[in-house]
């Protein structure tokens, strides 16, 4: 799912209806248990993502110090590197490698994925005291 499905996800889940509170109480578990699902979901693509980030840029970082396999970058169709970087140039390099910049990009998203998925689950934990407190509010505003 991606970010743009999650906002609109819960731009439709947001609201609470105070009209009936006794189903918006009943309502926060369903809530609560479909965010963690998907929060568990998108967990697991981030630790996936990010191992696929770090395995390559493991590789990329042999492949500029010139400590990689040939067979091995034969085998990923890389050219012979050239250059003979020293540690202090390698992050440079990888920084701007054209391999690692969509698998970086990759992780990032799921990272924001998960940030925003914490702040619904933390918006959910509060409803009930959303709800009491409107409940509260109601019966001062009566007058009882």
């Amino acid at each position: 799912m991606t970010l743009e499905q999650l906002h609109g996800v819960w731009a439709t889940e947001h609201d609470i209806d105070f009209s009936q509170p006794d189903a918006a109480i009943r309502q926060i578990p369903i809530l609560h248990h479909r965010w963690w699902q998907r929060y568990t979901d998108e967990r697991m693509r981030f630790v996936a993502t990010k191992q696929a980030y770090d395995l390559l840029r493991h590789l990329r970082f042999e492949y500029y110090t010139g400590r990689i396999d040939d067979d091995v970058r034969k085998a990923k169709g890389w050219p012979p590197q050239p250059l003979r970087l020293v540690r202090g140039e390698v992050d440079d390099y990888l920084a701007a490698d054209e391999l690692l910049q969509p698998l970086q990009a990759k992780v990032e998203m799921q990272e924001a994925k998960l940030k925003f998925i914490e702040g619904v689950i933390k918006s959910i934990d509060q409803r009930s005291f959303l709800i009491k407190n409107w409940i509260e509010w109601q019966r001062f505003s009566q007058g009882q």
